[in-house]
């Protein structure tokens, strides 16, 4: 039985049911659907399809019954399977996919934005665009999971605390349950479930107003923080502004938040609005700063892009932009227009909304294809020369851009560009070009500050030549100032060591202390084995050490040895 101002204790029961269903269903699917579904776009598919469809029906089942929420849910859990399993046809695994990130991301962001729209959808047939609800039922569903969740944490807390409560006395159910990994799956989702169906009974005591009251008061704070920025701007160069991506980045976070801060601001309608008249000023100037942001943002991503061409990442600014765009240019119009602007900002945001699905369909589709899109463009530039072929990501495109990186990788080895091609060559046996002039520099340097001790002792770079990359650049930091002394002093440190023996004292930037290191050579190698202890010296201690003022000799302590097995007292 279901009443207007809550859920029964049936209800709570068919929740529960539900979320268990829900967490039982990913636990098979994560952890026995790979054996049973082996195309992993297939298995992309059938997860995304699962995933969508229980966190769609748990988010609308609180207002509306199950059995009424699941046509909704099928088909938003359809078409966002669709959307992530054509996405994910550009990559060849299920790792590509995950490494590149966007098509699950835009899977996430489209039923985040198109749940709303089937909440509304169920409550009325005759329009989508009614604000007022779009507005409440956004902010009710992002409460509700929060405080869902919340719920399922301190259930957690509860059946730990039990267990750790009878284990006293000897009675270790809870944990020999939660031990099964389906039982965990199904207490998370029978938790999530209930919690779920219980903060919808108490919505009229936890509703996201209080949370939209106090976001508001930041309006003007933002509004100070963005006009002082937009006046420095105007006296600093391109350079300055727009030297990395990072900086556009910044430039869409910051507009995000703004956009973000008006729709909040203007609430469901101009009654539930900020009263005071200048904290409507402060909002209305917000949406008129808005542009600025968005123009410098674009003008950013367009300079880097001009610079060094299109990749995904950049491709992905780009349509973030798209949409941030949209929303100055509107909310810029409705502001000028004067009167029953605030009524026009939140008309637009429906619009909007339905326009940034579109966008999120299409990059998903064949039609926007980042990675086809960015390996046309790259491979264009590689051969008319606008960039060197050690500078152009070759890499990326044979490890990160999926099928269409690796088909442009394939095209560039046969190109009539020489030093394209050996460059894609090598790029495809797994080694980076340009890369082994690199070590052989790193390793030069080592060799030209490193002080070899005793006097006649030397190391070449054959030697040294089979560090990897990331144990080079360990020494980076070593030079002829004491301060950044590396010492290398060999000697018969160890009875059971075969070969050469050394003991490298490297310093620590900026301390008193220097690692140690164990070094061993064999003919045309050399082991380095980094020991935990440190020792607090001084450029005193290293300059006698450079001197000669040492000597190689026993220990003063006696190990504990136990058989064959020695424990030395210092460590």
């Amino acid at each position: 039985m279901y009443s207007e101002d809550g859920r029964t204790m049936a209800g709570r029961v068919e929740m529960a049911i539900v979320g268990a269903a829900a967490g039982l269903a990913m636990w098979a699917l994560v952890d026995k659907g790979r054996d049973i579904v082996t195309n992993p776009h297939a298995y992309l598919a059938t997860v995304s399809f699962a995933a969508g469809f229980f966190a769609i029906l748990l988010g609308l089942s609180g207002p509306h019954r199950v059995a009424r929420a699941a046509l909704p849910a099928l088909l938003l859990g359809g078409i966002g399977a669709l959307l992530i399993t054509l996405s994910g046809l550009r990559f060849g695994t299920l790792d590509e996919i995950g490494q590149a990130g966007h098509p699950i991301a835009g899977w996430a962001l489209f039923l985040c934005i198109a749940t709303p729209f089937a909440a509304v959808r169920l409550v009325q047939h005759e329009s989508l665009t009614d604000y007022g609800r779009l507005f409440d039922t956004s902010w009710s569903i992002l409460v509700r999971y929060s405080a869902g969740w919340l719920f399922s944490g301190i259930f957690f807390g509860v059946a730990f605390l039990s267990h750790a409560l009878l284990d006293i006395v000897g009675i270790t159910i809870i944990e020999d349950l939660l031990e099964h990994e389906p039982v965990l799956w199904a207490f998370v989702g029978f938790s999530l479930g209930l919690g779920l169906s219980v903060v919808h009974e108490l919505r009229q005591y936890l509703s996201p107003y209080l949370l939209l009251r106090m976001l508001r008061m930041l309006v003007p704070v933002v509004l100070v923080v963005v006009a002082v920025f937009a006046a420095a701007a105007l006296f600093q160069g391109p350079d300055q502004l727009f030297g990395s991506l990072s900086r556009a980045a910044t430039l869409l976070a910051v507009a995000l938040v703004m956009i973000s801060l008006i729709t909040i601001a203007l609430d469901r309608s101009d009654a539930d609005a900020f009263e005071p008249r200048w904290m409507q000023l402060s909002t209305a100037a917000l949406a008129m700063l808005l542009p600025v942001i968005a123009a410098l943002a674009t003008y950013a991503i367009w300079l880097r892009v001009a610079q060094y061409g299109w990749t995904p990442t950049r491709l992905l600014s780009a349509a973030v932009a798209f949409v941030i765009v949209l929303h100055a240019v509107a909310y810029l119009v409705c502001v000028v227009m004067g009167a029953g602007w605030m009524a026009r900002v939140r008309r637009a945001n429906v619009w909007i909304a339905g326009a940034t699905l579109v966008s999120i369909a299409a990059w998903m589709s064949p039609v926007l294809n980042a990675e086809r899109i960015s390996t046309s463009n790259q491979m264009a530039r590689a051969e008319s020369g606008a960039v060197r072929p050690d500078q152009a990501p070759l890499w990326e495109m044979q490890h990160e851009w999926g099928k269409a990186g690796r088909d442009g990788l394939e095209a560039l080895k046969v190109s009539e560009n020489v030093a394209l091609a050996k460059a894609a060559e090598e790029v495809s046996k797994g080694r980076r070009p340009g890369r082994e002039d690199q070590r052989a520099e790193m390793v030069q340097q080592l060799l030209e500050v490193l002080v070899v001790l005793p006097a006649g002792e030397q190391i070449t770079a054959d030697q040294i030549g089979n560090m990897s990359s990331w144990e080079l650049a360990e020494f980076e930091d070593c030079g002829e100032d004491p301060e950044n002394r590396c010492v290398l002093v060999f000697g018969d440190f160890g009875a059971t060591v075969e070969g050469r023996q050394a003991i490298l004292l490297q310093s620590e930037p900026g301390r008193s202390s220097w690692r140690r290191w164990m070094v061993t050579f064999d003919s045309n190698s050399v082991d380095f084995q980094r020991l935990a202890s440190r020792y607090s010296l001084t450029k005193a201690h290293i300059q006698r050490l450079v001197d000669g003022d040492y000597r190689v000799a026993p220990s003063s302590l006696n190990s504990l040895w136990i058989g064959d097995f020695e424990i030395l007292p210092t460590e």
